[in-house]
């Protein structure tokens, strides 16, 4: 057992310090190295600069190592200058000066925090906050071998760990300076500490497990659904009295709350709306949501006019993030309510297409490459989930047949497809579910491996041996 243990850790290691060195390459040759001077729109020199929400996450983590809490980096480090018309018929120019502080609830914090650790141990530059960030994604590959070992077998956590490791759309992300790194890590935690409340639906194993879902939460916001949905179907189906099924599903929500409660009270004191993980659905919606990604070349997807102009106060005062995220969402639910049925038949399959890669899969690589990815793993990323996937639904189908634990991996699939229907489609939203590629996958490949090991013993006769004597004799 020891030896069988030691050669596990031996090769997971192995496997880690490949994907460590895969990462560092990737960096080397394909990252952004700077920070623009001012803000990208539409990111055209990607291979230069950070662009997007990764010059937020970047910029947001060093301002909160310099004590400004959690500000907005882009009115802070650039500033604005718009025409804004108002309702008069007059216009007013709005400025907002370099070093406007203004709260910001526009991403969860986890990820802000991890690079902010960082900063503050004066590792501040855009490589120091790769590296971070590949280092988190190395974490990863470990956790992805403990959960094939505790899932399946030492065999499949090996296996669920390699692919972890070189699989692009996960590694794609450290180099980047986006979320979905942090994301990919607790979306493993969760899973780790799901299946452990799955395989035995303890108090002790509920209050972990919601921790650890609350922890996913706050690295990417739709997450939050996980908790709810596992605890309550894990706890429906256990040998328990009613008593204990609401008891312990209590006390998952009870700690899954106190984990998020200091971020969302925060988030309730400096703004002036109510906000709960982030303030960002309605500029998601509004961008969604208009002729371009209903009737254009952008179906399905986002287009960032759709979501000008930007709100204002009746006299061109400035509004802080709640206040012109519940302008835009207005915006984008009247648009939505006037075409609910292009909405329904069209829009929703189309954004569900580009997330799985079934509807214009070579153009959402090229828009995946306009929002800032390098476009070689890009395209690296596409080729290995068109043979992942397949290889990912079959083993799904394994699991169920073994009655092994599906739910609990699979689930984040179910979650990232919520997301796309009701934001739009993108690869980065099937962030959380590239686990539940990489798992079932690796579910696959084992159960090839036996197969393969099986025929080759079945192919050896055990009078081999003496047949062979006897026909040379």
């Amino acid at each position: 057992m020891t030896r069988r243990l030691s050669r596990f850790w031996v090769c997971l290691v192995v496997i880690v310090i490949a994907g460590f060195g895969l990462r560092v390459a990737s960096m080397a040759l394909w990252a952004p190295t700077k920070v623009p001077d001012a803000a990208l729109l539409d990111c055209p020199h990607y291979k230069i600069y950070l662009c997007g929400d990764a010059v937020y996450y970047h910029d947001a983590a060093n301002l909160l190592a310099d004590g400004k809490g959690f500000v907005d980096p882009y009115r802070y480090l650039y500033g604005a200058k718009e025409q804004v018309p108002l309702a008069n018929g007059t216009t007013v120019e709005v400025v907002t000066p370099i070093g406007h502080l203004e709260p910001t609830a526009g991403h969860p914090p986890v990820y802000v925090m991890y690079l902010g650790v960082f900063s503050a141990l004066g590792l501040r530059s855009v490589q120091a906050h790769q590296v971070a960030s590949i280092l988190l994604g190395s974490a990863s590959i470990v956790l992805a071998g403990l959960l094939g070992r505790s899932w399946r077998d030492e065999r499949t956590g090996l296996i669920a760990a390699f692919l972890t490791a070189v699989y692009a759309n996960i590694w794609i992300n450290d180099t980047a300076v986006m979320s979905e790194t942090a994301a990919i890590f607790f979306t493993f935690v969760a899973t780790i500490f799901g299946l452990r409340f799955v395989r035995n639906p303890s108090r002790k194993n509920a209050a972990i497990f919601a921790a650890a879902g609350a922890f996913a939460a706050l690295s990417r916001a739709e997450l939050v659904l996980f908790v709810p949905i596992l605890a309550a179907v894990v706890l429906w189906r256990a040998p328990l009295r009613w008593r204990e099924r609401f008891l312990r599903y209590a006390i998952a929500g009870v700690v899954c709350c106190a984990v998020l409660a200091p971020w969302v009270i925060r988030n309730n004191i400096v703004m002036h709306e109510r906000v709960t993980l982030s303030d960002g659905s309605g500029t998601v919606m509004v961008q969604a949501n208009c002729d371009e990604t209903y009737y254009g070349a952008h179906l399905g997807y986002w287009s960032l006019p759709c979501g000008y102009p930007q709100p204002f106060g009746p006299n061109g005062e400035l509004l802080d993030e709640s206040q012109r995220d519940v302008v835009v969402r207005e915006r984008a639910t009247s648009y939505i309510s006037s075409h609910k049925a292009r909405l329904v038949t069209v829009v929703i399959p189309a954004r569900i297409g580009r997330l799985w890669g079934l509807y214009e899969p070579l153009e959402q690589i090229r828009l995946d490459i306009g929002e800032g990815r390098p476009s070689i793993p890009a395209k690296l990323g596409f080729l290995q989930y068109v043979i992942l996937a397949p290889a990912a639904l079959a083993g799904a189908v394994i699991q169920w047949r073994r009655r092994e634990p599906v739910l609990v991996v699979g689930l984040w699939a179910v979650l990232a497809t919520v997301t796309a229907a009701t934001a739009f489609g993108t690869t980065r939203y099937r962030t959380a579910a590239e686990v539940s590629i990489v798992m079932f996958a690796a579910i696959t490949i084992e159960a090839l491996w036996l197969v393969v090991q099986r025929r080759r013993n079945s192919s050896v006769s055990p009078n081999a041996g003496v047949d062979e004597f006897v026909a040379t004799s």
